[in-house]
C-alpha cells in the first residue's frame, strides 16, 4: 500500500465506517479545453489530462475514494449532474441557478475561496482592426452581437451589463465567426483565448483590457452525493485547498514544456 494511500486512511479513522469504504466517484469534465487545467476538446482525457483533473485525482484517493473522470459536452455535464448520472463536475463557477442542484463548499453563505480548484479571468477578445472600447462597465462602439460559449457563465455578465449576445457550442466555432466578422467580440476565459490564439496565429484577433470579471472555479458534488458522503466531500474540498498552490507550482512546469 503506497504512502498516499496510507494518509488517507490515517485521516478517515475519525470517519464513519461506511465512509471509509472504497466509493467510485464519477466526475465529469468540460470536454471544451481550459489550459492549463482542462487540455484537449475531445471527449477522451489526454496524456496530461490537465491540472485540475490530475489535482482532484490526487485529493479524492487521498480520502479513500476511486475517481472515475468522464469527459461531456458542456450542456449535458450539468444535467447529468441533477440526475446524479455523475456526482461531481470540476471547475465550475459559482452561480445561484447551479447551487440550487449542485453543493459547492461554502463559508459564511459564499463559495468557500480557500477551497476553489483556481481563479480565472474572462476577457473581451476582438479583430486586431476593431475600434471597440471596453472600460471595465461599458463597451463602447458595439454594433452586432459579442459571441459566448453556450452554459458558460460569462453569459450572466453579458446579461448584466446588457450587451447583446449570442452563444455558441465551441470556442473554435466562437473564433471562427469572429474572425469572418460575424460578431463583433468574443468573451471567454482569457487562459483560453491566449491558448487557441497561440496555436492559431493566422488569426489577427486580439485580446482587450480590462478582464470583464474574475471567478473562483471548484469542485461540486450533486446533492445525492453530499448528503450520502458529507465528510468525504468536505475531506476533498479541503485537500484541494490545502494543496493547490503547491501542486500547480510543481506540475505548472511540465504542462509548459508541452506547447
Amino acid at each position: 500500500m503506497n504512502k498516499v494511500k496510507l494518509l488517507g486512511i490515517s485521516f478517515l479513522a475519525g470517519l464513519p465506517v461506511a465512509a471509509a469504504q472504497e466509493i467510485t466517484l464519477r466526475i465529469g469534465v468540460n470536454q471544451q479545453s481550459s489550459p492549463p487545467y482542462i487540455m484537449g476538446d475531445s471527449l477522451q482525457l489526454q496524456a496530461l489530462p490537465g491540472i485540475a483533473i490530475e489535482q482532484v485525482r490526487v485529493a479524492a484517493t487521498y480520502c479513500g475514494i476511486v475517481p472515475e473522470f468522464e469527459r461531456y459536452p458542456p450542456l449535458r455535464l450539468l444535467n447529468s449532474l441533477k440526475s446524479n448520472l455523475i456526482q461531481g463536475v470540476l471547475m465550475l463557477s459559482y452561480t445561484g441557478e447551479r447551487a440550487a442542484f449542485a453543493v459547492y463548499p461554502m463559508r459564511d453563505e459564499l463559495p468557500d475561496h480557500s477551497q476553489r480548484l483556481t481563479t480565472l479571468s474572462y476577457a473581451f477578445f476582438v479583430n486586431q482592426t476593431s475600434k471597440l472600447v471596453w472600460d471595465g462597465k461599458s463597451l463602447t462602439g458595439l454594433r452586432g452581437k459579442v459571441g459566448a460559449n453556450m452554459g458558460w457563465s460569462v453569459v450572466k455578465d453579458l446579461e448584466r451589463l446588457n450587451i447583446p449576445y449570442e452563444a455558441a457550442l465551441s470556442v473554435e466555432n466562437n473564433f471562427a465567426k469572429l474572425n469572418a466578422g460575424r460578431i463583433d467580440a468574443y468573451a471567454t476565459q482569457q487562459n483560453v483565448g491566449d491558448a487557441f490564439l497561440e496555436q492559431h496565429k493566422k488569426f489577427k484577433i486580439r485580446r482587450l483590457e480590462p478582464d470583464i470579471s474574475t471567478k473562483d472555479y471548484f469542485l461540486i458534488f450533486s446533492q445525492s452525493f453530499y448528503a450520502e458522503h458529507p465528510n468525504l466531500a468536505a475531506c476533498i474540498w479541503k485537500k484541494i485547498g490545502d494543496e493547490r498552490d503547491k501542486f500547480l507550482k510543481k506540475r505548472i512546469p511540465v504542462y509548459l514544456r508541452e506547447k
